[in-house]
Parts: C-alpha cells; sequence; structure tokens
C-alpha cells in the first residue's frame, strides 16, 4: 500500500482532545472566529498545529469534531451532526459583544459535507461568513466503504452518507447553492484518499459567483492540516473576506 495513504488513514485513530478545544467561554468579541472541523472519525489532535496558526494569526478557534462516540450521530448520521454545528454557531452568536464579529467555517475531508449540508439544507448562510473545504469528497467516496471493517462500523449511517450513491450526497449535490454566499474549496491531484474526481465541486455549485476552487500539487490528504501551502491559500482568502467587510464599513460610514 502507498505510504501516503497509509500515513493518511493513520489520521482516523482515535485519540483524545483537550476540552478547552471546543471551550467557547474565552472567544475574545474583539476577534473574527474560525469553527475548525476535523474529518469524519479522525483524530482530533490533527487539527492542532491549523489551531495554533490561527491563533497565531488573530482568529478566535472553535474546534468541532465528527466524533464517533455518541451513538445518537450512528442513528442520524451527517444530517445529526450539521445540526450539532447550527447549535455550536448559535452558541457563538449569542456571546456577549460577538455580535459584529465574523465567524468562519474551516473544514477538513467529510467534515466539509456536513458544513455544507448546514449552508445549504439548514440555511446556515445566514448565520456565519464564509465556509473553506480542504481535501473534501464533495462527489463522495467509495473508499468510505472500508470504514465498516474498522471501529467506525458503530457510525455506519455516517459511513453510509459519504457514499456516492447515498441520499445524503444526492441532497447535497441537487440542492441550490446561496448566490452571495462566500466558499472556497482546496483540493489536491497528489491526495489519494480523496482524488480528484471525488473532491471537484458540481458545476452547478462551483458556477455559482461567490464560490471559489482552487488544485494544490503534492499535498496528501492529512498534509492539508499541516502544510505551509494550503494553509497560506486559507489565511489569504480569510484575510480578503476581512477586508472586503471592513471596505464595506467604510462606504456605510462615508455614505452617512
Amino acid at each position: 500500500m502507498n505510504w501516503k495513504l497509509i500515513k493518511d488513514l493513520l489520521l482516523f485513530v482515535p485519540i483524545g482532545i483537550p476540552k478547552t478545544w471546543t471551550e467557547i467561554r474565552e472567544v475574545n468579541p474583539n476577534k473574527p472566529t474560525v469553527v475548525l472541523i476535523s474529518g469524519f472519525g479522525a483524530s482530533p489532535s490533527s487539527l492542532r498545529i491549523m489551531r495554533k496558526r490561527l491563533l497565531k494569526d488573530g482568529f478566535n478557534v472553535v474546534i468541532q469534531t465528527l466524533s464517533y462516540q455518541e451513538i445518537a450521530d450512528s442513528i442520524s448520521g451527517f444530517s445529526w451532526l450539521a445540526e450539532k454545528l447550527s447549535r455550536l454557531v448559535q452558541d457563538l452568536k449569542s456571546l456577549p459583544g460577538i455580535k459584529n464579529q465574523k465567524i468562519f467555517i474551516v473544514a477538513h475531508s467529510a467534515g466539509g459535507l456536513v458544513a455544507r449540508y448546514y449552508v445549504q439544507t439548514l440555511e446556515g448562510y445566514q448565520y456565519f461568513d464564509g465556509l473553506v473545504t480542504l481535501a473534501t469528497p464533495h462527489q463522495g467516496m467509495w473508499l468510505a466503504s472500508l470504514g465498516f471493517l474498522t471501529h467506525l462500523i458503530v457510525k455506519a449511517k455516517c459511513l453510509y452518507d459519504i457514499l456516492p450513491i447515498s441520499s445524503f450526497v444526492k441532497k447535497l449535490n441537487s440542492t441550490e447553492f446561496p448566490e452571495s454566499f462566500m466558499m472556497m474549496s482546496i483540493y489536491s491531484t497528489h491526495d489519494i484518499l480523496c482524488p480528484p474526481k471525488t473532491t471537484l465541486l458540481p458545476p452547478k455549485i462551483y458556477k455559482v459567483q461567490t464560490v471559489k476552487q482552487y488544485e494544490l500539487m503534492g499535498i496528501s490528504h492529512v498534509e492539508f492540516l499541516f502544510k505551509k501551502k494550503p494553509y497560506l491559500l486559507l489565511k489569504q482568502w480569510l484575510q480578503q473576506q476581512l477586508e472586503l467587510e471592513s471596505k464595506k464599513d467604510i462606504q456605510i460610514k462615508l455614505k452617512a
């Protein structure tokens, strides 16, 4: 088996996560916030490098993991995980002083499917300001079926939701994408776990003017979480969104 693929599969080995990573009480109301979502069943610690970089660059970071440990996820699948994401964003929006700050979601792998469901089906586009997906199998992926042979079998519904034939993927790719919502999808030609044929956005979504899609080379599935190339692209996009909003505020003040 390809060594890079083995390393990427190790991402799904369960490891604990510090509880403070998921706390929102310490969010600074004077900074924009990134909700960072792991891939399904992935080790939460895989997010530590990206989390550290985002904190250094001036963002609050709140972690949402696609845990395999809660029984409800096994029954309801990704739609239930999207509802959990919705509640997390609502909790953030209710924090004192954060009303005027930007909230972005950055999702790796299958986490991007959950985030898109929140945006497209639960009308999440009304409550946060932009989505970035990293190596997300937007078309679904057959390799997810290998999960039925591992500990992830306890979340069989989630595994099924990743498959191209699932009603979840079909609904996601047939539902209209909100035209004014900002989104960027990044994928790699060297991602063996989620190759381009699985990560390319459906044309009806990619053709939306506010949706961008970028192809990288030489980045494996797990390397999206710690290599500088994808992070710098992510950082640039986030800064562009903040600058656009700053210009809008200036224009409003000038008109007033």
